[in-house]
């Protein structure tokens, strides 16, 4: 989990989200890193 939120925090490639039970929640997480980016 690391991994994939600081590959999402750096705007790269997630690549195996397999071990999430739902991988559809990375794609909320970088659009919410994405506004809180926005903000500054």
């Amino acid at each position: 989990m690391r991994r994939l939120l600081r590959d999402a925090v750096q705007d790269r490639e997630l690549g195996d989200v397999t071990t999430l039970n739902d991988p559809s929640v990375m794609t909320a997480l970088r659009a919410r890193v994405a506004r809180a980016g926005s903000d500054d």
